[in-house]
């Protein structure tokens, strides 16, 4: 398809999933309000057609659309629609969660499509239920809208580590709960499915230490220790390394970062224009919502905000000194927070009259589907831009 008419399709799907998403919130309310259970159906009906649009376009596209498709995801089916349950565990490289989605979803289908619509649902699943978690603070379609913005078409390459930093933000949600037992179950499903999880937790501890009460010295203290960790990054993984603590192909990437002369993910030379943008945009994704936050929500919470600044800070230090955006992999742990923050620009505006909501709701679509369009349509970001059907 054409980039015209990929943009109308993918389109059409976010209008749909916020629309019904809107109305389900609004029967949702209705059921809390008047206990009617003809608002409770009608709030799942609307809920489950919600999540299924969006998985359903990323099953039916075909394997090239989404630059991992085939460096893993039909690889893995195809090992687990033609293995037993043991010898799929015993041939497989791919973390356990994904390849034991992998063989469940080939109980069911023999078409690799169906694994990567329920690859979907494992991550827009879980976004939706933070999204009814936070409705008292932002209407659930901005956030998902935020979500199909931002990291929608990017979930259609990194697969493994979407859903690994979607169970990481719910890991998070369900820490302020202090629901422990959930809390353990969302960090081994992301566990599971991304050994890079690890950085989603220390990032969230990283960040509650720095809010926490504690001395300007103590901190000062932390700050420096993590850097010189930053700066010695390569000396700490041949350590893990050594010691069979870190797996050996993430050893690699770590290593090939520092050599400038592997051609390693993304490699930048020179000035480069798209990345620029990339950069320019996330720091504006970033300062708005917080001077929004800051100002009319101060008591908004603090860790949700750091932590896309903890991000943006680590996916800068990688750019800047090792000329590449890998750090993108790592900083997602904290950028999949912006789906919490970004849409609580609006509360920048008065929106008293019905015209003040449609200008708000109007330029928030706008602010983030300028970004959507040129870094995910024109230049091409996660390799889906022209959608195809399978």
């Amino acid at each position: 398809m054409s980039i015209s008419a990929s943009t109308f399709l993918y389109l059409t799907v976010f209008t749909l999933t916020c629309f019904f998403t809107y109305k389900a919130e609004k029967k949702i309310d209705l059921h809390i309000n008047t206990k009617k259970k003809s608002a409770k159906r009608l709030a799942i009906l609307y809920s489950f057609i919600a999540l299924f649009v969006p998985s359903l376009l990323a099953g039916m596209r075909a394997d090239t659309v989404g630059k991992d498709v085939l460096e893993y995801a039909i690889r893995t089916f195809d090992l687990a629609n033609t293995s037993s349950f043991i010898e799929t565990f015993k041939l497989t490289t791919e973390p356990f969660g994904y390849a034991l989605l992998a063989y469940i979803t080939s109980l069911f289908a023999d078409d690799a499509g169906a694994f990567l619509f329920t690859s979907q649902v494992m991550v827009i699943v879980p976004i939706y239920l933070i999204a009814y978690k936070y409705r008292s603070v932002t209407p659930m379609w901005q956030t998902m809208l935020a979500y199909m913005f931002l990291f929608y078409n990017n979930s259609f390459n990194v697969m493994k580590q979407s859903v690994s930093a979607v169970f990481i933000l719910l890991f998070y949600i369900y820490m302020n709960e202090q629901k422990y037992r959930k809390m353990l179950a969302c960090f081994i499903v992301a566990f599971s499915f991304h050994f890079s999880a690890v950085f989603g937790l220390v990032f969230i501890f990283i960040v509650k230490f720095l809010n926490g009460k504690k001395n300007k010295e103590t901190k000062i203290t932390f700050i420096v220790t993590v850097i010189l960790m930053l700066v010695n990054l390569r000396s700490i993984s041949r350590l893990l390394l050594a010691l069979s603590l870190l797996p050996e192909k993430y050893a690699k990437n770590i290593e090939a970062v520092f050599s400038s002369d592997t051609n390693v993910y993304l490699r930048i030379k020179g000035f480069n224009k798209h990345v620029f943008f990339d950069w320019v945009y996330r720091f504006l994704l970033l300062l708005l919502p917080l001077r929004t936050i800051k100002k009319i929500r101060p008591d908004f919470d603090k860790n949700i905000r750091l932590l896309p600044v903890l991000g943006f800070a680590f996916y800068t230090y990688v750019l800047l000194l090792f000329n590449t955006i890998y750090g993108i992999r790592i900083s997602l742990y904290c950028d999949m927070f912006t789906i919490l923050t970004v849409p609580m620009f609006a509360y920048r505006f008065k929106r008293k009259k019905i015209e003040d909501k449609i200008k708000v709701n109007a330029f928030i679509i706008g602010f983030m589907g300028l970004y959507w369009f040129v870094w995910v349509m024109l230049y091409g970001w996660s390799g889906s831009n022209h959608y195809i059907f399978r």
